[in-house]
């Protein structure tokens, strides 16, 4: 997929203002794009689970930016842009919902 081909599938499904976002949008989108680019591991049609070596988050994030240098240029372009969204919009949905359950956790 080509940075060009990535920007429009961004703007046909978001908008382009990214106007149409909610978290269950923005996960199934960074799933299905991820999903093409690197296809999980299947056996028979099922999933294979892989053995994890890291030990961590930071050893999984290394591996992630260290997978992205060996990229071409709009693959690696597009995996940080996906991650940097998905992490952006997880922040700003917990932070509404935080605000929209406040009243309910307030003991006042």
């Amino acid at each position: 997929m080509t940075w060009s081909e990535f920007r429009r599938r961004v703007i046909r499904t978001f908008g382009p203002g990214l106007e149409r976002t909610n978290y269950g949008s923005v996960h199934a989108f960074c799933a299905e794009v991820r999903e093409e680019l690197a296809p999980s591991p299947k056996v028979g049609g099922a999933f294979l689970i892989v053995d994890e070596p890291a030990a961590g988050y930071d050893e999984v994030m290394r591996g992630f930016f260290e997978s992205t240098l060996e990229q071409d240029p709009d693959g690696a372009a597009i995996c940080l842009w996906l991650h940097a969204f998905e992490t952006w919009y997880s922040e700003a949905d917990r932070g509404a919902d935080e605000e929209r359950f406040r009243g309910l956790l307030d003991d006042d």
